[in-house]
Formats: structure tokens, sequence, C-alpha cells
């Protein structure tokens, strides 16, 4: 499975815009990535914190598509859990909004337990999650990303 993620979170008219796109190709995700990024900068008035971050398949980030810009008006911080569960032929995925750091790691442990061959989610093949905020600059508070290992088959005779 290469697959690319577009994490995106704007902040418009006081209301959190967000989620993660599923791209098939670096390409694609790119696009969607400049798409987005052009509408911060004070471009748009409305906006005041911009975040952008592709992903790949093994959890990291591709370097120079991990761009973040806030107004000076955002002075309060807010946390993102950033999570991604591939379920049989499903992703569950989205982005939550979080008022600390605490609550964060709790529901980060959370996500990240449908992982690692757990018997109760036999058909999770991926996990992916991070926590980012506003006042950091984008940087990874905490990050883990679990691939299901591929099944070794007998060689045939």
């Amino acid at each position: 499975m290469e697959k690319y993620f577009l994490h995106r979170i704007q902040k418009e008219n006081g209301t959190f815009n967000k989620g993660i796109e599923v791209h098939d190709t670096l390409d694609s995700a790119k696009l969607a990535f400049w798409g987005r990024t052009k509408m911060a900068y004070g471009k748009n008035p409305a906006i005041t914190f911009m975040s952008c971050k592709i992903t790949d398949s093994n959890g990291n980030t591709i370097r120079d598509y991990d761009n973040v810009w806030k107004s000076d008006s955002e002075t309060e911080n807010k946390f993102f859990l950033h999570h991604i569960r591939l379920d049989g032929e499903t992703f569950d995925k989205t982005i939550d909004v979080l008022d600390d750091f605490d609550t964060s790691c709790g529901n980060f442990a959370e996500q990240m337990e449908y992982g690692y061959s757990n018997p109760q989610h036999p058909k999770v093949s991926f996990v992916s999650c991070m926590i980012t905020d506003i006042l950091s600059g984008n940087m990874e508070l905490m990050g883990e990303t679990w691939v299901k290992p591929e099944e070794e088959t007998e060689p045939e005779e």
C-alpha cells in the first residue's frame, strides 16, 4: 500500500476546518497541498491559522511539505490529534481538536491500540497517529505508525 496523506487544518472565522485526504500519488498530494496553502499568509483575512503536511504510508513527513502559518491574533493553543486507520479496505481518518496535551495523549493511545495485530480488530493493517498544536510551529509532539507485517508465504516445492 503506497499512499500519501494530506493533513490539513485551517481556522476560518473562528471555526476549524480539518481533515486528512488520501492520495494515490505524491504529485496529487502536492497539488492539494499547494491548493490549500495558497489561502494562508493573510491572503484570506478570515483565515487565521493554516497547517498542511504530507505523510507517507510509513508515517514519515515528506520533506518540504510541512507548512504552518498563523496570524498574530492566534495566541490560544489547541492540540490536534491526527489519526488514520486502514480497516479492511476502508480508511478511517480525522483530526480531533483538543484543549490540552494530556487528553490528546490519552486519545492517541486509544487510537494506536487498534494496531499491533490486536485480535479485536483483525482487519486493521495500518494505524498512524500524531499530535501537533498551534503554537509550536507544526512540531510533531508525539507520533507513531504501525504497519501490519507482510505474511510470509511458504515456498512452493
